[in-house]
């Protein structure tokens, strides 16, 4: 798809005007590695920032081998190790460690993470970070109890992200969800959404919308008893949106209903569902069966499947804007201070305009 992206055009022009000095400067990042995400590497090469001196780390189930390979022809150091069947915040942990051993110990760098596992590994090893960039709400919660020696820009909380990303995302799982559910014979489904966070609540509005028996469930709403709601709802689909464990493998071998139930994660990771413990394969994107319980996309994001895209660039591009503008307006700043800051008014200005 050829798109050129004229809002992240519209920020380099700006910040490109700006002073800037990263030379030497390494650019480390984790990131889910699809055309959009190539796009805004592209132009932090623009920006000034040595391909060779960037190194970012892809998330096991959402990189497309297409443009790995891509990245790694501009001398990208793109990695994505392979699926090791463990649980995937164990393995990614693992990974971003592992990261820091391809880094000299004396570089100065700025870290992009999604997820905050990265920062966090950055920290704990005294590195020379001169900012950080956190990107997802899994990853704000990560971090704000941590004690960060250096400045991270807070892109999850910004209010592009908040109010726009997720009405998005709640759209493309809301069609993903229905197409999958319309391939296995099931009609008129009901759906039950666990964890009403920004996102939660967007699924809960889009179900909502087109008529779908939908309902949710949340402790800040003193909500108390998921079994129970379970068992008296009987829902075809779960959907975690908590960004932790929703259900225990034990609450899920005790589940006892009449129909094939769907667990479907909406969150960074497989935490959602116990899947692990019921995982035999290696394909990473296959459903995993109990059962009458599927774990779809093997308890991974519904909302990635490894394509090159999964939402239109259009819609992605102001998640792309954030992202490096972000990269681009902590290089021509002098951020005070240490720990998560939010995203200046200027760069949501320039994005929205």
């Amino acid at each position: 798809m050829d798109y050129q992206y004229p809002r992240l055009k519209r920020i380099f022009d700006y910040y490109n005007k700006l002073p800037h000095t990263i030379g030497g400067c390494f650019l480390v990042g984790c990131q889910h590695l699809m055309e959009p995400q190539l796009n805004m590497l592209e132009r932090l090469i623009e920006f000034g920032f040595d391909p060779e001196k960037i190194i970012v780390l892809g998330k096991t189930y959402s990189t497309n081998i297409e443009v790995l390979g891509e990245l790694q022809k501009k001398r990208i150091k793109a990695i994505q190790p392979k699926f090791s069947g463990i649980s995937f915040d164990q393995e990614h942990k693992n990974n971003c460690e592992a990261v820091l051993k391809e880094i000299p110990d004396n570089a100065r760098c700025i870290v992009l993470d999604d997820g905050g596992e990265l920062i966090k590994a950055f920290s704990k090893n005294n590195r020379d970070v001169l900012f950080g960039v956190e990107q997802t709400s899994s990853g704000f919660r990560n971090l704000e109890k941590e004690i960060l020696p250096f400045p991270v820009l807070n892109v999850a909380r910004s209010v592009t992200k908040l109010t726009q990303e997720a009405p998005l995302v709640a759209r493309h799982l809301n069609e993903r969800i229905l197409a999958y559910l319309n391939q296995k014979g099931v009609t008129n489904p009901s759906i039950l959404i666990v964890g009403l966070g920004p996102i939660g609540e967007s699924i809960l509005e889009a179900f909502k919308q087109n008529g779908t028996r939908v309902e949710g469930f949340d402790i800040k709403y003193g909500h108390t008893d998921l079994i129970a709601k379970i068992q008296n709802l009987r829902p075809d689909v779960i959907i975690g949106a908590t960004g932790t464990s929703v259900l225990t493998e034990r609450e899920v071998r005790n589940i006892n209903l009449p129909q094939q139930l769907f667990l479907i994660s909406a969150s960074s990771s497989d935490r959602e569902f116990p899947v692990v413990n019921f995982r035999s394969n290696e394909n990473v994107h296959e459903d995993v069966i109990y059962e009458k319980t599927t774990f779809v996309n093997n308890g991974f994001p519904f909302s990635f499947m490894g394509n090159r895209y999964e939402m239109t660039p259009i819609e992605i591009e102001k998640t792309m804007c954030l992202l490096g503008g972000a990269v681009m307006y902590g290089s021509t700043r002098d951020i005070v201070g240490t720990g998560l800051k939010d995203i200046p008014t200027e760069l949501e200005d320039l994005i929205n305009t």
